[in-house]
């Protein structure tokens, strides 16, 4: 549901999103949504871009462990080494959870 979810938001409304660091303010990357996968690649309408590099598509599968860590993290606790053992994207799927207000 929460895969879903997440592609159907960025799939009627691609835009750019903003990664949430506990520290400093956040880059920005642009998502979509089609066909069952979600896109990740550099801001399109913010100059402060993160560096990535091409379109990734993450991970469906990764969804809903990324989102208990990011349930976690909210709550204080520190959990980037193991989010970092699931994905390099980690960033980017905090950002997409914080935007939809999860």
């Amino acid at each position: 549901m929460l895969w879903e979810a997440i592609v159907n938001s960025f799939g009627q409304k691609p835009r750019d999103v903003q990664t949430i660091p506990f520290k400093g303010s956040g880059l920005w990357f642009y998502v979509s949504g089609q066909d069952d996968k979600v896109h990740i690649s550099k801001a399109r309408n913010h100059t402060d871009s993160s560096q990535i590099q091409g379109i990734r598509s993450l991970d469906k599968h990764n969804c809903e462990v990324m989102f208990d860590l990011y349930q976690r993290r909210k709550q204080g606790e520190h959990v980037s080494s193991e989010a970092k053992a699931i994905t390099r994207n980690q960033v980017y799927w905090y950002g997409i959870f914080h935007e939809m207000k999860l």
